[in-house]
C-alpha cells in the first residue's frame, strides 16, 4: 500500500514538474518559436520598418539572430541572398559593395556574428520554406565554417538546424513538417530549453526600442550607433571605427587565430555543405562563395592560422571547380590587393577592401 502510494506521489510530482518546464519553456520561449513566435510581433514589425526605411535603424538592444532569422521569412522578396558570419555583414546592395548591384537588384544580407555552419544550415532551412525562392545565394566560407560547434548562438534557432541536417540525411531530401512539428513538442520538455528559459525570465516583458537614425551621416564615417541597413547588411559606430583605426597601426605580425583550434575541418560538414549546394540547385537556386581577407600582417608569420587558411583554401577551391561554384574575394589580402590600412582588425575587412571583390565579374 506504501509503495503504491509513494510511486502515485512520484508520478504526480514528475507530471506536474513537467507541466512546470513546459509552460515556462512555452511562455518565456527564448529561441522564438511558440508564444513569441505568434505573439511577439515587435521584432517583425521592426524588421518590416527596416525594409521601409531609407538609412536603416539602431541595430543596438535588438537580437541579431532572431532579427536575422524574421528578416530570412521574406527571402523570396530578393534576388540574392548573403550567409555567413560578420565577416560579410558590411557587404550591402546599398552601400553598393564592389560592382554587386550588377548581380543583385535585392539583395538580402544575413550575416551574423560568429557565423558558423550551423547558422548556415538554419537559414538554408528558412529560405527553402518561403514558397518564393531568391535567384542566387552566396555563402561566405571562413576559416571555421567547415567544422560543427564553432559558435553556440545558433541555437537559438536549434530546431531549424534539426529540421536541416534530417533532410540532409534523407536521400530524398523532402521536407517533412509533421517532423518538425513534432520536436517542436518534445523540446517544450526539454531542460537545455529551459535552462535557458530561466536565463532569460527577466526579459519578458522588456522589449527593445525602434529607433531611426535622428541626424545626417555618412556610409564611411558611420553613425552614433551601429544601425542594420535596408539590405540587411551592417554598419558599425562611429566611435567603434575611429578606435578600430588606431588599433589597426599596431597590429602584431602572425595571431589572427579566431576559432582556429582543433582540426582544419569535418569531413562531415564537408558532406552536408555539398548537400546543401545541391540541395539549392534542386530548387533552381544559384550558388556562389565569398571568401574575405585577413590583415596582411597574419602572414607574416607562418602560424598555425596560416595553415589552417591555407587548408580551408584548398578544399573550397576543390568544392568549387568540382561544382561548378564561382568564388568571390580570397583569404589572401595580395589576391585583392587589400592594404594595411584597409581592415578594422586582423580579420575584418574595411568598405574600402571589400570594394575591390568584383562580384560582376562572372568566373
Amino acid at each position: 500500500m506504501h509503495n503504491k502510494k509513494f510511486i502515485f506521489i512520484v508520478f504526480i510530482t514528475s507530471l506536474l514538474m513537467m507541466i512546470f518546464v513546459g509552460v515556462v519553456n512555452f511562455v518565456v520561449d527564448p529561441g522564438y518559436v511558440y508564444l513569441k513566435k505568434y505573439y511577439n510581433t515587435k521584432t517583425d514589425e521592426y524588421v518590416k520598418k527596416i525594409f521601409m526605411s531609407k538609412q536603416g535603424l539602431v541595430s543596438e538592444g535588438w537580437n541579431e539572430r532572431v532579427v536575422k532569422t524574421a528578416m530570412a521569412k521574406y527571402a523570396g522578396d530578393f534576388d540574392c541572398i548573403l550567409l555567413g558570419s560578420s565577416h560579410i555583414m558590411q557587404v550591402s546592395s546599398v552601400r553598393k559593395t564592389g560592382d554587386i548591384q550588377k548581380v543583385c537588384t535585392k539583395l538580402l544580407n544575413l550575416g551574423v556574428s560568429g557565423g558558423s555552419f550551423e547558422d548556415m544550415a538554419v537559414f538554408t532551412n528558412i529560405i527553402l520554406e518561403n514558397k518564393e525562392k531568391p535567384k542566387q545565394v552566396f555563402l561566405d566560407i571562413d576559416p571555421w565554417t567547415l567544422k560543427f560547434g564553432m559558435d553556440k548562438r545558433y541555437q537559438i534557432n536549434q530546431l531549424y538546424y534539426d529540421s536541416l541536417i534530417k533532410k540532409l540525411d534523407d536521400k530524398t531530401q523532402k521536407f517533412n513538417h509533421f517532423d518538425y512539428q513534432i520536436s517542436l513538442i518534445k523540446n517544450l520538455f526539454n531542460l537545455k530549453y529551459f535552462f535557458r528559459s530561466l536565463k532569460e525570465l527577466n526579459t519578458i516583458f522588456k522589449e527593445p526600442q525602434i529607433e531611426l537614425p535622428k541626424n545626417n551621416f555618412t556610409y564611411n564615417n558611420g553613425y552614433l550607433k551601429a544601425l542594420t541597413l535596408p539590405d540587411g547588411s551592417h554598419l558599425y559606430a562611429t566611435k567603434w571605427m575611429n578606435e578600430q583605426k588606431v588599433k589597426i597601426k599596431q597590429l602584431p605580425l602572425g595571431g589572427g587565430d579566431y576559432k582556429i583550434n582543433g582540426k582544419d575541418y569535418d569531413e562531415k560538414v564537408v558532406e552536408y555543405l555539398i548537400k546543401i549546394i545541391k540541395l539549392y540547385k534542386v530548387h533552381d537556386i544559384k550558388v556562389s562563395f565569398i571568401m574575405t581577407p585577413y590583415h596582411p600582417n597574419v602572414f607574416k608569420v607562418k602560424s598555425k592560422t596560416v595553415k589552417h587558411i591555407e587548408e580551408v583554401d584548398k578544399i573550397v577551391t576543390k568544392i568549387s571547380k568540382v561544382y561548378g561554384i564561382s568564388v568571390y574575394g580570397s583569404f589572401f589580402p595580395e589576391k585583392l590587393g587589400c592594404k594595411d590600412d584597409e581592415f578594422l582588425d586582423f580579420m575584418h575587412p574595411t568598405t574600402q577592401c571589400l570594394d575591390k571583390i568584383q562580384f560582376g565579374k562572372i568566373k
